[in-house]
């Protein structure tokens, strides 16, 4: 019997492994983009627990910041269909995706989600769409039709006597077709981050949001609002102070 020596072992169990070994193609590296949105107040940034003051006085800080930005495109391309900003969970990055930044020198969408998506079963949405039910989580009513398109929660001081009581929880959610507003950003400038990565930055100033060309929010006095019946004009007031406080970094 020919006995089989240890090194043709070796060869040819070295053959088989390069006969099952699959060379995996090289990729080219595909451009992204993505957009942040910084949170202010003024010319300060908002970090968790960081303690702001308002035109009236009271002490705030913010707990919650969330918006939907959806159909986003310049002209006849698409960026990306819909986002979900969530400042507590995600951090300052809303979204990012493939994308040449020559295709994008200016953007447009909405803030909000339109009536043809909110008005939809949630659950449809395909699993990795924000919009479906298990994405957009608190962003979608239980109660009330359709998405929450904004919401901005904190506590406040409304007893300015030195010792910090916070004794005011603010808690303003806004949806409904009729706040749909639209968003528009033009002469981007795309900031290379990285070979394959470009970056678009806004930044959401909550002190405009509170005192926007006469139409204010104080705290102390409009502190909830659901947009619910009898709420419609303050709704209104809200949201529209806050596309105002959306703008360029």
């Amino acid at each position: 019997m020919r006995r089989i020596s240890f090194l043709s072992i070796l060869v040819l169990t070295a053959l088989i492994s390069c006969k099952e070994d699959k060379v995996e193609p090289i990729l080219p590296d595909v451009p992204q983009l993505e957009i942040i949105v910084q949170p202010v107040f003024g010319s300060e940034y908002i970090i968790e627990d960081a303690v702001f003051t308002t035109v009236e006085g009271y002490d705030v800080k913010f707990t919650e910041l969330k918006f939907f930005a959806t159909n986003v495109i310049n002209g006849s391309n698409t960026l990306f269909d819909a986002a979900l900003f969530d400042w507590k969970t995600k951090g300052i990055s809303m979204i990012t995706v493939a994308g040449n930044k020559n295709n994008f020198s200016s953007i447009s969408g909405n803030l909000g989600v339109g009536p043809g998506d909110n008005n939809s079963d949630p659950a449809a949405f395909p699993n990795d769409n924000v919009l479906n039910i298990s994405n957009s989580g608190d962003m979608h009513w239980d109660w009330n039709p359709g998405y929450i398109f904004i919401k901005v929660e904190a506590k406040v001081d409304t007893i300015p006597n030195g010792i910090p009581l916070f004794d005011q929880n603010v808690v303003l959610h806004i949806g409904k077709n009729v706040n749909l507003q639209t968003l528009a950003f033009s002469d981007i400038n795309w900031v290379n981050v990285s070979p394959n990565l470009a970056r678009f930055s806004l930044k959401l100033d909550l002190q405009k949001f509170l005192q926007n060309n006469g139409q204010n929010i104080d705290l102390k006095t409009e502190f909830t609002n659901h947009t619910a019946p009898g709420q419609e004009a303050q709704a209104t007031k809200i949201i529209q102070n806050f596309k105002a406080a959306l703008s360029k970094l």
